[in-house]
C-alpha cells in the first residue's frame, strides 16, 4: 500500500511539474510579447551544402512541423518532401515525381494531423495523403483551377477535417462579360473528403482580367494594396477570417460558426507613390518566348496602365497564429516596415503590438505558408539575394 501511496505522489509530482512547465513556456511568451520586441535568435540554418549529393533545395514552397518535431519541405521542382529532424538533420525524402499513387507533381501546400501527410499537387490537381514513411494512403481530385479558379490555402484540423480557402471559377459554358470581382469561399471539406461546407464566402475586387496584346491570351492584372480575405486556424481548430477593409477579424467555431468579433482602431495610412514603385520594382511576370520560360525584367506598359492602386493600404496585410493560439496581425504602419505586429491572446484579448527583429520579416511573413511555429521555436524557409534556398529555425526572445 505504502509503495502505490510512493508511486502516485511521485506520479502526482511529476504531472504537476509538467503543467508549471507548460504554463512557465506560456507565461514567458506571454511576457516575451508584453515587451514590446521580439528578437528571433537562429539556432539551426540549412543549406544545400548540408543535403547529400544529388539533394537540393530547387523551389520549397510548404513547411509543416510534426507532433515529434520532425520538419517535412515540399520542393515543387524536385516533386518530393524533404525531411529534416527537430535539430535540423536530414532524414529522407517523401514521393517522386509522377502521376501515380505516392507520385507528386508539383507538391506545394502540406499540412500534418496526426500520423498523416496532407499535400496539394498543383500538377496533378489533387489533394494526397501519405505517411511519414512515405506509403501512399490516398488521394482525391481538387480542381478550382478548372475555368479560372484558384485554390488560396488548406489548413488541417485535428479531425482530419480540412480548411480549404478558394477563388471560384466561371461556370460550365461561360460567355459574356468576365466577371470584375473574385467570388471567394472556405469551406470545411470531411475526413472523408466528402461535399464541402461553405464557412464563409464573399466577393472582391482584387484584379481584372486583361489580354496579353502579343498573344492575346486572357491572365489577371493584380490590384496590389487592396482589400483581401485572411485567414488563420489556431490549434484549437478555430478560424480567424479578416476581411482587412477594415480593423476587424471574425472567429468561427468549424461547427458553430461565428462566435467573435475583434476589432482596433487605427489610423489609416495613405498610400503615396514610393508604394506603387516598390511594387513595380519586385513585380515579375513569365513570358515563353521559343518555348523558353522568361521573366521579364519590368512590367509591360499595359499592365502598368491598367493596374489600380487604392487611396489607402489596408490596416493589416495578414493573420497568423502561434502554437499556442495567440493570433499575430500583420499590420501596414507609416513607416512601411514588415516587421510590425499586434498581438492578442487566446482569449482574443489584446496583449501588445510588437517589433520582431533578428530574421528576415517579408510583406508575406503571415501567410504561414513557408513558416511554422513549434512551441517557442518558428522554423521558415528563406532565400537569399541570389535567390538559393535555406532552411532555418529560430527560438523566440525578448527583444533589447
Amino acid at each position: 500500500m505504502r509503495n502505490w501511496q510512493k508511486i502516485a505522489a511521485c506520479l502526482f509530482v511529476t504531472l504537476f511539474d509538467v503543467a508549471l512547465a507548460a504554463l512557465g513556456q506560456s507565461a514567458r511568451l506571454a511576457d516575451i510579447y508584453k515587451t514590446g520586441r521580439v528578437r528571433l535568435v537562429e539556432e539551426v540554418r540549412i543549406t544545400d551544402s548540408q543535403l547529400p549529393k544529388n539533394v537540393l533545395f530547387e523551389n520549397p514552397r510548404g513547411l509543416a512541423v510534426a507532433a515529434n518535431g520532425n520538419v517535412y519541405v515540399t520542393d515543387v521542382a524536385a516533386n518530393h518532401i524533404k525531411v529534416f529532424s527537430p535539430d535540423g538533420k536530414f532524414l529522407r525524402t517523401i514521393g517522386q515525381e509522377g502521376q501515380g499513387p505516392g507520385d507528386l507533381g508539383w507538391p506545394e501546400s502540406i499540412e500534418i494531423v496526426g500520423d498523416l501527410i496532407i499535400v496539394r499537387e498543383v500538377m496533378n490537381r489533387r489533394i494526397s495523403v501519405v505517411k511519414p514513411d512515405g506509403t501512399f494512403v490516398k488521394s482525391a481530385p481538387f480542381t478550382p483551377d478548372d475555368s479560372y479558379g484558384r485554390l488560396l490555402g488548406m489548413k488541417s484540423l485535428r479531425d482530419g477535417r480540412l480548411v480549404v480557402f478558394v477563388e471560384r471559377g466561371l461556370a460550365k459554358g461561360f460567355s459574356g462579360r468576365l466577371p470584375e470581382e473574385q467570388d471567394l469561399a472556405i469551406e470545411l471539406l470531411p475526413a472523408n473528403w466528402g461535399a464541402a461546407r461553405v464557412i464563409y464566402e464573399k466577393k472582391i475586387r482584387a484584379s481584372r482580367w486583361a489580354k496579353n496584346p502579343e498573344t492575346n491570351a486572357f491572365h489577371r492584372v493584380r490590384f496590389p494594396y487592396h482589400p483581401k480575405i485572411c485567414l488563420g486556424v489556431d490549434p484549437s481548430g478555430r478560424l480567424a477570417i479578416g476581411d482587412n477593409a477594415k480593423y476587424e477579424i471574425e472567429i468561427y467555431d468549424p461547427d458553430k460558426g461565428r462566435i467573435l468579433t475583434i476589432s482596433r482602431p487605427y489610423s489609416p495610412v495613405k498610400l503615396e507613390d514610393k508604394d506603387k514603385k516598390a511594387y513595380f520594382d519586385l513585380f515579375q511576370m513569365a513570358v515563353f518566348v521559343d518555348n523558353v520560360k522568361k521573366i521579364l525584367p519590368k512590367p509591360p506598359d499595359y499592365i502598368v496602365r491598367l493596374t489600380e492602386f487604392p487611396e489607402f493600404l489596408p490596416p493589416y496585410r495578414g493573420l497568423i497564429f502561434d502554437s499556442e493560439g495567440n493570433l499575430w496581425v500583420h499590420l501596414y504602419v507609416q513607416s512601411r516596415a514588415a516587421n510590425v505586429f499586434d498581438v492578442f491572446s487566446p482569449k482574443r484579448e489584446f496583449v501588445h503590438q510588437i517589433n520582431v527583429e533578428g530574421a528576415p520579416i517579408e510583406p508575406s511573413f503571415a501567410d504561414g505558408t513557408v513558416r511554422s511555429f513549434v512551441g517557442s521555436f518558428l522554423w521558415q524557409i528563406e532565400r537569399d539575394k541570389e535567390g538559393f534556398a535555406s532552411l532555418a529555425k529560430y527560438r523566440l526572445t525578448a527583444g533589447k
